[in-house]
């Protein structure tokens, strides 16, 4: 190839001798960049172009491969202006008739385009556990959505398949609330939800699961909770949500079903939607029933509806 040809690539090229790493060409990029006139880096060894550093590692292990093979790819090297500057590079080697011929491509763009690939990538998991998130959120409330609670009720469901423990399953549903939307507005109606929200976050555990059923009504899982532990977390929560007042200072209240699982009945656990739809019976057990209490699923006599 001639030399002028050699002089159209657009990146550092020089020659050398493969026996003494003498320096017999090199392009006029080269020349620029390394900052010393053509005549004092033709002629002279490749370790005045190079650090030492990388005159070791020529030496002891790039220059014995070249012996045995005709490309050394992608070798991480140093080069030394002029004026002592050192800069990171990628050199691309290949040996022809004795002589190596070096391709070198500064390193700092590649490792600035490495760096944008980095951060592009890991910009987007951001956006997709962004999104990821958002498919599980109710907007108005922050609460798991339906598909959501789906979701990890499935989970659930598989893991007390493998080792159980008593769960409830509660419906909760606002009362009157269509009432208050026709009376007061929706926007006073989103007000109440946001803030009923607030309230069965709080009263659970990580281990719960908490979420907007659909409308102004709710779905909590209590994990490891008995009989009388449900109980007791429900005539807590009547209490709790007494506490909210709305529009002309009315009291808040709630309706509650409970689908109690026990280890007599944990074959229901097969059939995820006959759970609900068991918690759903007892919720309108307890509006027919006047609302503001708790009724369970009955599968037991003796057990009885809370108010």
């Amino acid at each position: 190839m001639k030399d002028a040809d050699l002089e159209r690539f657009p990146s550092l090229l020089f020659v050398t001798r493969q026996d003494s790493s003498e320096i017999v060409f090199c392009n006029n990029y080269t020349v620029e960049k390394i900052g010393r006139p053509l005549n004092a880096i033709v002629g002279s060894k490749l370790s005045s172009i190079v650090t030492h550093a990388t005159e070791v590692f020529f030496e002891s292990y790039m220059r014995p491969i070249l012996v045995s093979t005709p490309f050394f790819e992608e070798a991480l090297i140093t080069l030394k202006t002029h004026d002592n500057r050192r800069i990171p590079c990628v050199a691309n080697i290949a040996v022809n008739e004795g002589m190596l011929y070096w391709s070198i491509h500064f390193a700092d763009k590649r490792d600035k385009l490495y760096q944008e690939l980095i951060e592009a990538r890991d910009n987007l998991e951001r956006q997709a556990e962004q999104l990821s998130l958002l498919a599980r959120v109710d907007p108005l409330t922050n609460l798991l959505n339906r598909r959501a609670a789906n979701n990890d009720i499935q989970i659930l469901v598989t893991r007390l398949q493998r080792q159980f423990c008593p769960v409830a399953i509660l419906l909760i549903d606002v009362d009157h609330f269509k009432h208050i939307n026709d009376t007061y507005g929706h926007d006073a109606g989103d007000d109440i939800l946001v803030a009923l929200a607030s309230i069965l976050k709080n009263a659970t555990r990580c281990s719960d699961i908490v979420a907007r059923w659909g409308g102004e009504e709710f779905l909590i899982v209590l994990y490891n909770s008995d009989f009388q532990s449900t109980s007791d977390y429900c005539q807590r929560l009547h209490e709790s949500i007494h506490t909210l007042q709305h529009n002309d200072n009315q009291t808040l209240t709630v309706s509650i079903g409970v689908m109690q699982i026990r280890e007599e009945n944990q074959a229901l656990l097969e059939q995820k939607d006959s759970l609900i739809k068991h918690a759903d019976n007892a919720l309108y057990r307890a509006k027919d029933a006047g609302r503001n209490q708790t009724c369970f699923a009955e599968f037991k006599q003796h057990q009885p509806s809370l108010t």
